[in-house]
């Protein structure tokens, strides 16, 4: 576990990627790009044994499922309209559920850490930004000099005692959608690509469809702010193709992500970077936890079912509230 401490409340932004430090970067906003630099931070680290850790009990089928509400629902069937035009491929809509509350951030921070061992847990904390916490299953892209790696992951479904997931033919889809994508923005800027076997990731009581993408740069200098550039914002979190799905996103959802679908990390000066995907994340205010939560959207989408993956991803960040460390 490691921790960068700010010492100034001055607002760093991401100009370029020359210096060392934690970089957070928000979904649609480069003015809003922020890093914690080492050279104006106190850095303490230490190592927790495998006893820390806990695994969350799965949530149950038989908890009732809100009534999808009347925003989701006309966004979900716009979108579902406009790919069937043939306008897009897919398109993932998102959207901010509230849960009032007055909440300890270390305690939620101690709680996510605890029942997550398998993603990347994180707080982050700004005066002009407010306090994120989360644990991301994505990796955005980890780059050593000019080896990197990163991923495709789609479709989301519970987990169950002594059960593996069946996938369905639209969520093997968005996954290839995805896989495909990922791999075409980096073409020419790599010299090797290689795709793993597709198989299934766990994040605490989730399923996912994986693929991991690694290979070889082109030893450029600018390579790592140009890798960034094709790939943010992935299919995962925004859509295909790019510019029609975030232009549909812009229309429809009607909120600001902020640092949801966003990515952050650490960085360093040269080619040494290891970057995760904003998701399963959450703001934390003096009244209330906002959740963010999301999903792809294709032509053979259900909207009723999109609603559900929704409910469950934010399932998973209530239950991190309703744990007794987690309350004030």
């Amino acid at each position: 576990m490691h921790a960068l401490l700010q010492q100034t409340p001055t607002q760093h932004l991401v100009k370029n990627l020359s210096r060392t430090g934690f970089i957070f970067i928000p979904y649609n906003s480069k003015n809003r790009a922020l890093l914690i630099p080492d050279e104006h931070s106190v850095q303490l680290e230490t190592s927790l044994s495998e006893d820390y850790f806990e695994t969350l009990t799965p949530v149950t089928d038989n908890q009732e499922v809100p009534i999808v509400t009347p925003n989701y629902e006309s966004m979900v069937g716009q979108a579902i309209a406009t790919i069937e035009k043939g306008n897009m491929l897919k398109v993932v809509c998102s959207r901010k559920e509230i849960v009032s509350g007055t909440f300890d951030p270390i305690g939620l921070f101690l709680g996510t850490l605890k029942h997550y061992k398998d993603a990347f847990v994180y707080a982050f904390y700004h005066p002009k930004v407010g306090f994120w916490i989360g644990a991301t299953p994505e990796t955005f892209i980890k780059v050593d000099g000019t080896t990197f790696k990163t991923m495709a992951l789609a479709g989301t479904q519970k987990v169950f005692p002594d059960t593996h997931p069946q996938w369905t033919p639209k969520e093997i889809n968005e996954q290839s959608f995805v896989t495909q994508a990922i791999t075409e923005s980096l073409e020419s800027l790599a010299k090797v690509i290689v795709v793993s076997k597709t198989y299934n990731k766990q994040a605490g009581s989730l399923w996912h469809i994986c693929n991991d993408i690694s290979g070889t740069l082109k030893n450029k200098k600018e390579m790592l702010h140009r890798v960034l550039d094709a790939l943010h914002p992935t299919p995962a979190v925004c859509g295909l193709p790019r510019n029609k799905a975030k232009n549909f996103i812009n229309k429809h959802e009607n909120y600001d992500r902020e640092y949801y679908t966003g990515y952050l990390g650490r960085v360093t000066s040269g080619l040494n970077t290891q970057l995760y995907v904003n998701l399963r994340c959450m703001k934390i205010t003096d009244q209330a936890a906002e959740i963010f939560v999301g999903g792809g959207i294709t032509e053979d989408s259900n909207i009723f079912d999109e609603w559900v993956e929704t409910v469950n991803k934010a399932e998973t960040m209530k239950q991190i509230l309703r744990l007794p460390v987690a309350s004030q």
